[in-house]
């Protein structure tokens, strides 16, 4: 359909201004609203963007850098499959995009465009990624933080449903996204939910769960609430996770590679080497999946979040799990290292990358874990720090270079700027007493827009 007639559209839905959006390297939302009349314009070229936007921190400032003068402006274009017409927002519509250095040449460090190139790599072997993402969220009221109820209550029926035009308004809102919500309930911590949905394949997987957190945010700002995905927002209570569940389609059967009715798990060889790639680079995998210094924070033991590299059949304690009952066309490896901070784009291309590794190269796995994986000695750890994790990043050449070196640089930039930023604002970074809290610089730095 061409831009005119979609514009034409816009305008009898009511549309008066469309966000052209994309997702800056800490998955908060960046956009400019365009009035309708100058939409076929900027669809065609794109709009100008803020050429530092990949190189600032969560509060929106820029990194030091030894460059004097401000970066180019990008443009910013956008990608007319994922305009929808917001239904919590009226007369507006929201289009995702892409960075481009110029006219016909995409970012290379824009996540979005990263998270493409990933997949095509797959596309170009016959295979297309289906991918479903799992966020939990905390919901706190916007003044004073109290949590939306104050008791642990995992599945309570009450709890579920005691705000109903709360839950009405935001599960209503989702399918305009192409998200097919499967499920919504409390979780293990007070005021803590999630919502669960159905996957999607290649870029769409990403695309759809970036568009959850933001109408998550923008719905519960209008009862009064905030919504952080901040990984441990308190540090009592259960994190915040992100899993990522992975499978690949044939392209021309249509048929899930990952599935082998002959295997006792019924993962197929190529699963199994796509498992390998995510054990081998996980070290390497913690950077993008837990980009914050508070994320470090939510890997202890008991709490069924990872501390080693290890899989298991249906072991939540694991790293990597198969999940009961994944076999033929469900078959599929739940990765289950990331914290709800995590973009969802970069989390999807990072964990692609390995998995695409793990295949080409035919990496091996380890010996399942059957229990509690706090209990058996001698499992190599997880990164400890983001310090720890970005250098185990700069190690591993093979991530890097199918992320590429562009994208790598840029995310490291930010991430090791993130590190020194947190130093000065606590002195007592790294030491017990700061594991052991959560400060009040971590919510000025992620609590409202991450």
């Amino acid at each position: 359909m061409d831009v005119s007639t979609v514009t034409r559209l816009l305008a009898a839905a009511g549309v008066r201004w469309v966000r052209i959006e994309m997702a800056d390297i800490h998955a908060i939302a960046r956009s400019k609203s365009v009035p309708l009349g100058k939409f076929p314009v900027y669809a065609v070229k794109g709009v100008n963007f803020y050429g530092g936007i990949l190189l600032q921190d969560a509060s929106g400032w820029d990194i030091p850098q030894d460059e004097r003068l401000p970066p180019p402006d990008f443009l910013l274009k956008p990608d007319l499959d994922t305009l929808v017409v917001l239904p919590y927002a009226p007369g507006e519509a929201r289009v995702l995009g892409d960075l481009y250095i110029d006219p016909e040449t995409p970012t290379p460090d824009d996540p979005r465009v990263v998270c493409r190139r990933v997949i095509a790599r797959f596309l170009d072997q016959g295979m297309l990624p289906r991918s479903g993402f799992e966020y939990e969220f905390y919901l706190i009221d916007r003044v004073t933080r109290a949590r939306a109820f104050e008791d642990r209550q995992i599945c309570s029926t009450l709890r579920n449903n005691m705000l109903p035009e709360w839950r009405d308004e935001l599960l209503g809102s989702l399918p305009a996204f192409g998200i097919e919500v499967s499920t919504l309930s409390v979780e293990n911590a007070p005021g803590q939910f999630e919502v669960t949905f159905s996957p999607a394949d290649g870029l769409a997987a990403a695309d759809q769960a970036f568009s959850f957190r933001t109408a998550v945010k923008e719905v519960s700002r209008r009862y009064g609430y905030d919504a952080p995905f901040m990984t441990k927002p308190f540090i009592s209570e259960a994190a915040s996770g992100c899993h990522l569940h992975h499978s690949l389609i044939d392209l021309r059967t249509g048929k899930n590679l990952f599935a082998d009715d002959r295997d006792p798990l019924g993962i197929s060889q190529l699963g199994w080497h796509f498992l390998g790639g995510l054990i081998h680079h996980a070290p390497a995998l913690i950077a993008f999946l837990s980009p914050t210094p508070n994320d470090y924070k939510r890997y202890r033991p008991g709490l069924f979040a990872p501390t080693s590299i290890c899989w298991g059949p249906d072991n939540r304690s694991a790293a990597f799990r198969i999940p009961a009952g994944a076999r033929g066309p469900a078959a599929r490896i739940e990765n289950r290292l990331g914290g709800a901070a995590s973009n969802p784009y970069i989390a999807l291309a990072a964990s692609l990358a390995a998995g695409l590794d793990g295949i080409c190269r035919a990496l091996p796995i380890p010996e399942p874990v059957t229990v509690e994986a706090s209990r058996v000695s001698g499992l190599p750890e997880l990164p400890r720090s983001l310090e720890d994790a970005l250098d185990a990043l700069e190690a591993d050449r093979a991530l890097r270079e199918i992320l590429g070196e562009p994208f790598v640089e840029t995310y490291r930039k930010v991430k090791r700027w993130d590190v020194t930023k947190a130093k000065a604002n606590c002195p007592d970074y790294g030491t017990p007493e700061w594991y052991g809290r959560v400060d009040p610089y971590e919510w000025r730095e992620y609590g409202e827009l991450i």
